[in-house]
């Protein structure tokens, strides 16, 4: 009979609680039709929270694990809750520029609703309008440019395999819940800047979770390949019923295309009122959503950042 010592049975209760996580994203990510709805504000916020269960949990388990103080493990702890830090920047940057794309369509629907009985105010909702879709295309631009000089330092791979030279056995198995970890990590930061950022197909050769069943248990292996597969299957339909790249997030789609059928409204005296019931409506959920999503991000870097000042005290008082 195989007895676990304690830094086994620690480890391995911590991939138990990852696939638990990873069964509830991937049930969030399993959008009804139409397939547009892929990436709605409760997946993002679902896999922030599962974000910040993982990381949370890794800084537990190093108290666990009885670690040396001074040794490489806390290098290599720092370099993933400094890309985990880095990330966070980057998707407040998208989360608040989709924050203030809302404010604008909130302001167009408030002219809307005037317009009817004020016609001097049509240039000021014909310059609302174009406000609007000037932010949304700089969104794309800006946000395309953000991802593409970023995403190699934040290793933003849908999914990505166990190194070959990897010791997940060293330091009583914490290497091997780092690389479980910076696996999951990769998965959630590239779902999330999808989202909140913009969306590429990704074609990257990598292996997947597919090979890490034997280090890591199958429960988190079969947990992480199916939320991949699934992530990977709903993006290509929604970026396809969407008409491309851009943020992915449903509310932010759905807002924008509330403008544009507010612009055909004004444009062909269709029922203005109905477009800025839309408008507001739409611009609404999406403001309060990012308030939302900004609130959670920041929670995430500072419970990063005082992990880490935990983790220096900690083995600074050990030596």
């Amino acid at each position: 009979m195989s007895v676990k010592t304690p830094s086994s049975a620690t480890a391995a209760a911590f991939y138990a609680t990852l696939a638990r996580g990873l069964d509830d994203l991937d049930r969030s990510l399993a959008s009804p039709p139409p397939a547009a709805a892929f990436l709605s504000l409760p997946s993002l916020r679902a896999a922030l929270a599962l974000l910040r269960a993982a990381h949370a949990g890794l800084a537990r388990l190093v108290g666990a694990l009885h670690l040396p103080g001074g040794a490489s493990w806390l290098d290599e702890y720092m370099d993933e809750a400094s890309r985990l830090c880095d990330a966070c920047r980057a998707l407040r940057l998208g989360a608040a520029a989709v924050e203030s794309y809302a404010a604008s369509a909130a302001q167009l629907a408030s002219l809307l609703l005037q317009a009817p009985s004020s016609p001097h105010l049509s240039r000021q909702v014909t310059r609302a309008i174009n406000v609007c879709r000037r932010e949304a295309m700089a969104l794309k631009e800006e946000n395309r440019a953000l991802v593409e000089a970023r995403a190699e330092a934040l290793a933003l791979r849908l999914s990505e395999g166990v190194p070959a030279d990897a010791k997940l056995g060293g330091f009583n198995g914490f290497r091997g819940v780092l690389c479980a970890t910076r696996m999951l990590t990769s998965f959630l930061l590239t779902l999330l800047s999808w989202g909140l950022l913009h969306y590429w197909p990704d074609h990257a050769p990598g292996a997947g979770a597919g090979d890490c069943g034997a280090y890591f248990g199958a429960a988190f292996a079969s947990a992480l390949s199916r939320a991949q597969q699934r992530a990977a299957a709903e993006a290509g339909r929604a970026a396809a019923a969407a008409g491309g790249a851009g943020v992915m997030m449903h509310e932010f789609r759905r807002a924008r295309a509330a403008v544009e059928e507010a612009k055909e409204a004004v444009e062909r005296g269709g029922d203005v009122a109905a477009a800025a019931a839309e408008v507001g409506l739409r611009a609404g959920l999406l403001r309060s959503g990012c308030e939302d999503i900004l609130a959670l991000i920041d929670d995430l870097f500072d419970e990063v950042v005082e992990a880490r000042k935990k983790l220096l005290d900690l083995c600074s008082g050990s030596n």
